[in-house]
């Protein structure tokens, strides 16, 4: 079932209002702000601290402000119009129980002040203190009764904390002053739902439809709602109707094909979605929902996506510059291994869209994917023309380069893409320095190597990509073991079911000579997706020869062979029937 989750326009400015820090109200000096009384020297001083954060405030000075804010809420402890305006900074400094804290004292000292209780009341509501909320609300009511919004808020909050039937009174309680409003009855519609009271539902969309007897969104709306309830012949009839008034409309033939879809009847299902797609009455941004949502049907039915072809064809003769649909089509086509079709849609979206950073990096990767590495060079450099401060294309165009084993230009390529990253991003800094320590370890240059993968784990000692590697690497070289079990362990220890963590681990134990624990590594590796790696499976092979069982050594050798393994030594493994190293 299909619904607009909307929000009133009035409440939704009415909270704008009351987070903006910036508001000329602030530092104004309410009627009902009552704080204690002050000797005459503390409330000169007071003053003097209060009305100078109003000067600092409005020279752009908050912090400045802030501070001699804090120096009167120090003099005039129960001041409510300074924990009010407090209240505004803890908010922009993401302290919300701080301001919540404030709030709460301001609304208790001037509880007909509207706005310190609906600041109270909406951060209440963030915060799940859902009773304060509700009372500070009806409080707000009591005092501001011609305010219709309050309603709205005090619903809101009867919903969030599940009590959905109070809910609905509050909202019945605002259509008394604002009538048959669209908003408030789908609101109402949705928890006449969560209560199970479908009758109830359809009444309400009812009222909507008299309303509104030429709008056959309403009709459409009531169809579906039959449709969710099981009443498939009620939600026919109605649609049947509506197409009697506007037998074109995009929305009702989206929801025939429903109808249609759950009836099994899947070639009049497929007929009115793709008509629903053609229609030059529907935006393209709607189209492809549609399209989404039937791709995700056949993907879960593990249908044939082959009959998507017939759709996106029209769909794109139709509306050729939609990048997102050509897009959208490159990920079907991949799904289905079409990968080089998949590759010249996704050039198509880049070069609609050459600013849009995820587009590229997707491009990109399925070239280095296709190993076609020249392609992968000259979609970077086309990338960085439009995008030259996009720190993470330059792992894309360094790690082509280092691909095509030239390893000077990857380095320099990873250090420009340094210069072009934030300081603060030290997770990206800490990647690119990761790629050129997997540079200078393919070049052969294994001190540089180490030397940047310690740099990397500086910026994120997390690096689960730099862990492994730099732990593998030092594996294969038999150096600083413990280190290297170290490093592995913790990769391990964040993603324990990941088969190639589990190999570098296990590959640690076995240059350590720990054949047992080498094993129970491998053999979880492979039972968790690793039995489609050649080099683990050559790896649990000579595990196998290590504790003595030459003949699944020799199995698992072969297996490896057989999936395209590349390592010199294991022909002669295998022709001798003994382990040799690499």
């Amino acid at each position: 079932m299909r619904y607009i989750d909307y929000r009133l326009l009035l409440c939704l400015t009415l909270l704008s209002v009351c987070f903006s820090c910036g508001s000329s109200r602030n530092f104004s000096k309410k009627r009902t702000d009552v704080g204690r009384v002050l000797s005459e020297s503390d409330q000169r001083k007071f003053d003097y601290f209060f009305l100078e954060a109003d000067r600092m405030k409005n020279l752009g000075k908050q912090d400045a402000a802030f501070d001699l804010l804090q120096q009167a809420a120090a003099i005039d402890t129960s001041s409510a119009v300074v924990k009010y305006n407090l209240a505004n900074y803890y908010l922009h400094l993401k302290k919300p129980q701080l301001a919540y804290d404030c709030l709460k004292e301001a609304a208790e000292k001037s509880p007909d002040n509207y706005w310190y209780n609906v600041m109270a009341a909406n951060l209440a509501q963030n915060l799940g203190d859902a009773e304060q909320a509700i009372s500070l609300i009806r409080r707000m009511i009591e005092y501001n009764p011609n305010k219709p919004e309050l309603n709205y808020m005090l619903a809101e909050v009867y919903a969030q904390k599940g009590e959905f039937q109070q809910a609905i009174d509050a909202y019945n309680q605002l259509e008394q002053s604002m009538g048959v409003v669209e908003p408030i009855i789908l609101q109402k519609v949705k928890l006449y739902k969560a209560l199970k009271q479908d009758d109830k539902a359809f009444a309400e969309v009812q009222r909507l439809i008299d309303a509104h007897p030429k709008d056959i969104t309403y009709l459409i709306l009531l169809g579906d709602l039959y449709l969710d309830s099981n009443r498939d012949e009620d939600a026919w009839k109605v649609y049947q109707h509506a197409g009697e008034i506007e037998p074109d409309n995009a929305y009702l033939m989206v929801s025939k094909a429903n109808y249609y879809n759950k009836k099994g009847n899947k070639e009049a299902y497929q007929k009115q979605i793709l008509d629903a797609l053609l229609s030059k009455n529907l935006d393209v941004e709607t189209k492809q929902k549609i399209l989404t949502g039937f791709l995700s049907e056949l993907l879960q039915k593990k249908e044939n996506l082959d009959q998507a072809d017939s759709m996106f064809s029209a769909l794109l003769e139709m509306h050729p510059q939609e990048e997102e649909l050509h897009k959208l089509y490159a990920d079907v086509l991949w799904i289905r291994q079409k990968k080089n079709d998949a590759i010249a849609q996704m050039q198509i979206a880049v070069d609609l869209a050459p600013v849009r950073l995820e587009y590229w990096q997707q491009l990109i990767g399925a070239i280095l994917d296709q190993k076609k590495y020249d392609d992968a060079i000259v979609a970077g450099e086309k990338a960085l023309s439009y995008l030259p401060d996009e720190a993470v294309l330059y792992i894309y165009l360094g790690s082509s380069y280092m691909m095509k084993k030239e390893y000077d230009k990857a380095v320099a390529t990873l250090r420009t893409g340094l210069k072009h990253t934030n300081p603060e991003n030290r997770a990206l800094i800490s990647d690119l320095y990761g790629q050129i320590g997997d540079t200078y370890y393919q070049a052969r240059q294994p001190d540089s190597a180490y030397a940047a993968f310690d740099k990397a784990l500086e910026y994120n000692p997390g690096n689960i990509g730099v862990l492994n590697n730099y732990s593998y690497y030092l594996a294969l070289q038999k150096k600083d073991l413990s280190k290297a079990e170290r490093m592995s362990g913790d990769a391990v220890k964040q993603e324990p079911d990941n088969p190639t963590y589990l190999d570098t681990y296990a590959w640690v134990f076995f240059q350590q000579g720990n054949y047992t624990l080498a094993k129970i590594y491998l053999k979880s590796a492979l039972d968790k997706g690793g039995n489609e790696s050649a080099a683990l499976l050559e790896h649990y092979g000579d595990v196998l020869f290590m504790t003595g069982d030459v003949d699944g050594a020799l199995e698992y050798w072969n297996d490896a062979l057989e999936k395209g393994s590349d390592s010199k030594m294991l022909p002669q493994k295998i022709k001798d029937k003994k382990y040799y190293e690499e």
